[in-house]
């Protein structure tokens, strides 16, 4: 039966199946857009504010927002436009549309197979945690659409040529500034970098360039952590915060002063049992996504969509280690660097944090599926 749908599949043109796509994407796309509407309150204040200071007073009002300058700029090219809201609202669906599209390429590329493509892309398509955040003139939607491009770039497209890679270099420098979360792509990069060198021999340029962009990252980590309110990565920590924001026991610990990485450092070595319960608790929050105050309805409707999805994901990141190694090692590092973010600061109360990451957990899972069905059904 897998095997006739898979073929079926396989026999629609691209064109259709992207057409299909886009018909169920504008669907849930309506359907997000009649339940939220856009929505301009809690954080959006804040950009809408940062970029009329823009404006106003040529600078920004905190060091911090540099961080997410990319989305404060493009507020203010709307706010001159004469549309902000909906400019911003509109260039999110862009954006959001641009990325199924490279989503779809991407997968096609790495798999060879329509159908693989095609589900992958209907998997994200429908997954209403991830979709909705286009609402949301946060910075959400724009970073997480930036990550699936960015993927695409380095692994969507055949052909090898120094256009790509310079718009991948300049994508990334889009994303460093899109969100304080983009930083985080320098690791990814630097285990990718290491794993081509040291699969090359060569050893002494791995560990010379290892070293400078761990340098780089850390710097640029203690400069967030400097540049102004809410960028405390260590309040969580001695908060007893698994929630960021919401402290569920007495304080343990005293700020430092210096460098972030130094302070976390310091606390792990202060109370490691309580470092290791914390970093647990943020964990099973970070991947499970329940929370107590959402429905018993809406959490079960997270686990029966998400969970699956985790075991062939796992199932999938196995079977690439044969098949296609850079981007198992790209995506491994991206669900690891993002996850133990969350486990030495905090998670998210509406579960953000995860949403840049959904996307490489769902390639994975298709590709879990395509394996198991193979092994168990003889049908690739």
């Amino acid at each position: 039966m897998v095997k006739t749908i898979t073929s079926r599949i396989n026999g629609v043109r691209e064109q259709k199946l992207l057409f299909i796509l886009f018909c169920l994407w504008l669907l849930v796309q309506l359907v997000s857009f009649l339940q939220f509407g856009i929505v301009t309150n809690n954080e959006a204040v804040k950009y809408r504010n940062e970029a009329y200071n823009i404006l106003n007073t040529g600078r920004f009002s905190e060091p911090k927002y540099i961080f997410y300058s990319a989305y404060i700029f493009v507020r203010v090219l709307f706010i001159e436009s004469g549309f902000e809201n909906t400019g911003v609202f509109a260039l999110q669906l862009l954006f959001n549309l641009l990325a199924m599209f490279c989503f779809f390429e991407t997968a096609m590329k790495l798999s060879d197979n329509s159908a693989f493509a095609f589900v992958a892309t209907l998997l994200l398509v429908l997954c209403y945690p991830w979709q909705y955040w286009t609402n949301f003139l946060y910075t959400e939607s724009f970073f997480c659409s930036l990550i699936i491009s960015f993927t695409f770039l380095l692994f969507g497209i055949k052909k090898r040529n120094i256009f790509r890679y310079l718009a991948a270099l300049l994508l990334f420098a889009v994303i460093l500034l899109a969100r304080p979360t983009g930083i985080l792509l320098i690791p990814v990069l630097c285990f990718l970098l290491l794993y081509f060198l040291l699969s090359r021999k060569k050893f002494i340029i791995a560990v010379s360039s290892a070293v400078l962009m761990l340098s780089a990252f850390i710097i640029l980590l203690n400069s967030a952590a400097k540049a102004g309110s809410g960028f405390d990565f260590v309040k969580p920590i001695i908060e007893n915060s698994v929630l960021c924001y919401i402290s569920t026991q007495p304080q343990t610990g005293t700020a430092l002063n210096g460098n972030a990485v130094g302070a976390i450092i310091h606390h792990f070595q202060s109370d490691p049992i309580n470092f290791f319960k914390l970093s647990a608790l943020k964990f099973f929050s970070f991947w499970g996504l329940t929370r107590p105050y959402y429905s018993t309805l809406h959490n079960w409707l997270l686990r029966i969509y998400f969970y699956p999805i985790y075991f062939f994901a796992f199932v999938g990141i196995l079977s690439l280690k044969k098949h296609n190694r850079y981007f198992a090692v790209y995506s491994t590092a991206m669900l690891l660097i993002f996850t133990l973010t969350v486990m030495i600061t905090c998670d998210d109360w509406n579960n953000r944090f995860l949403m840049p990451i959904i996307p490489l957990v769902i390639l994975l899972a298709t590709f879990g599926i395509r394996q198991l069905s193979a092994k168990f059904l003889g049908e690739a």
